[in-house]
């Protein structure tokens, strides 16, 4: 039976944390002078009000959180978050159109980083502090953060983590959730620190520095800017930008095992990180290698360039130095493909991820050893682990819903009249949140407000799908989660 005051004041607490958050942009505003205030008081206040109220009701619920109460709890505070976090978009006048300013947030919430806006320099930079919050807030996930900073809170801890962690595997560091959460945020906010610094120290401004360092590291890819990371014009920030982008690519537990405990051998024994590193390498050195034989020229320009870009589509942070639309048809091929794969499971980057890649060669490796020795006992491992059939059937139901939504979107966006390879591009832009995209109407340096409402609509559907991994968002549509047995 679904203990619906539980969920009151799970999603409660909740808001009262959005509250928080929209009130450090409150700040940003005052701290620059910026005269609007009713763009973030209104929210604060709709956030306060709901969150006391909805503490209230559940205030006498039976402390029992099951599976189903978690997937609710999950798949409704990332819609109830954007459909707040959207007002100050519509109040402060940036945009009049609802469907729009739900896209923005939920690019931010879901770090996807497609924007529909096409003139960010002109926004103010209290929503441009939003749009990275949300990011970072996003990045490694909302239950996520809360379980680090509100561990008080006292409900279901081991319910909300499943439902909201993406991949096979996070991994965890404690036996308690909260910890392995307080854990890994702690490592979070120091990379998050570390790349501000770097940016300061490679010559962005502080308000940039701080700005992009919530992007990167939550692989969101917002930039203050229009034209993203080549507004710099700055090799040093590119070349510091792409080393954070493969850092948070990384599984977080790996980082926190490498980094803070000092056990580098986990990083030499881990098989989805040398695949990520393999794949990344040959992924550069074909798209460098397309170049030079198009240009006849390979410089130092060029090798950065494709590296940068490569980074960035893996790891779907999706900051930009140029339009790689110009670039030859087989380097289009190879950064779709490494965008549909995506990076690690455990980071905060969006995609299959590695994990998924890696288990489903392995299960077909093994199916044609079986096919040859029938008899014989084939067990599939990672990193030594014995994976059960539960983990072939997940694929199997990941890839077969991937493909499906996929076809959806490409189908619905062709239909409002969009070449069907701008419909294909954008719909794996979104549901791997990436950002960029692959298009001749809208491409890696187009802003999606160009789009009818509709198709912003169906792309904020497929972002929340990918972000979640499709189950947690599709679940409760299923008619057997609401039957009480």
């Amino acid at each position: 039976m679904i203990n619906h005051g539980i969920i009151a004041k799970a999603i409660g607490g909740l808001l009262l944390l959005e509250a928080l958050l929209l009130t450090l942009c409150l700040l940003v505003g005052m701290i620059f002078g910026e005269p609007d205030r009713l763009s973030w008081g209104l929210p604060i206040g709709i956030c306060l009000f709901l969150g006391f109220v909805l503490l209230a009701v559940g205030r006498n619920a039976h402390n029992s959180f099951g599976r189903r109460d978690g997937y609710l709890v999950v798949s409704s505070i990332w819609v109830v978050y954007t459909l707040i976090g959207m007002l100050p978009f519509l109040i402060g006048g940036h945009t009049d159109r609802v469907a729009m300013a739900f896209f923005e947030t939920m690019s931010g919430f879901t770090t996807t980083g497609a924007t529909a806006f096409s003139d960010i320099d002109a926004l103010p930079r209290s929503i441009l502090f939003w749009r990275s919050l949300t990011h970072w807030v996003g990045g490694m996930g909302i239950i996520f953060f809360t379980l680090a900073v509100l561990p008080a809170l006292g409900i279901g801890e081991q319910k909300l983590f499943s439902a909201e962690a993406t991949g096979l595997k996070l991994g965890k560091l404690h036996p308690r959730i909260s910890t392995t959460a307080h854990w890994l945020w702690s490592l979070y906010f120091l990379i998050t620190g570390s790349s501000i610094l770097t940016y300061y120290l490679c010559g962005m401004g502080l308000f940039d520095a701080v700005n992009h360092g919530l992007s990167t590291i939550a692989t969101g890819g917002f930039s203050t800017h229009t034209d993203s990371i080549g507004w710099f014009a700055s090799p040093a920030i590119e070349y510091a930008t792409t080393f954070y982008m493969f850092l948070a690519s990384i599984n977080f537990t790996l980082l926190y095992l490498t980094l803070i405990k000092m056990r580098f051998r986990h990083v030499l024994r881990d098989e989805e990180f040398r695949l990520f590193v393999v794949i990344v390498a040959v992924a550069v050195l074909v798209i460098a290698v397309t170049r030079f034989g198009e240009s006849g020229a390979l410089s130092e320009d060029t090798f950065r360039d494709s590296l940068f870009n490569t980074v960035s589509l893996i790891s779907t942070t999706g900051f930009t130095t140029g339009d790689f639309m110009l670039w030859p048809h087989l380097a289009w091929i190879v950064l779709t493909i490494i965008s549909v794969i995506g990076a690690c499971a455990g980071s905060t980057s969006g995609g299959v991820k590695m994990v998924r890649v890696l288990t489903a060669f392995k299960i077909v490796r093994c199916e044609f050893k079986h096919i040859l020795h029938p008899r014989a006992v084939l067990p599939v491992r990672l990193n030594h682990d014995y994976l059960g059939s539960e983990v072939t059937r997940s694929i199997f139901a990941y890839t077969f819903f991937y493909i499906l939504l996929i076809t959806f979107g490409t189908a619905a966006m062709t239909m409002m009249n969009l070449p069907i390879l701008d419909a294909f591009g954008l719909s794996i832009s979104a549901f791997s949140n990436i950002g960029p995209t692959i298009g001749h109407h809208i491409g890696p340096l187009d802003a999606w407000g160009v789009l009818p409402d509709a198709a912003l609509w169906v792309n904020s559907f497929l972002m929340l799908a990918g972000r979640l991994e499709i189950f947690s968002l599709l679940l409760p549509f299923v008619p057997s989660f609401w039957r009480d047995n």
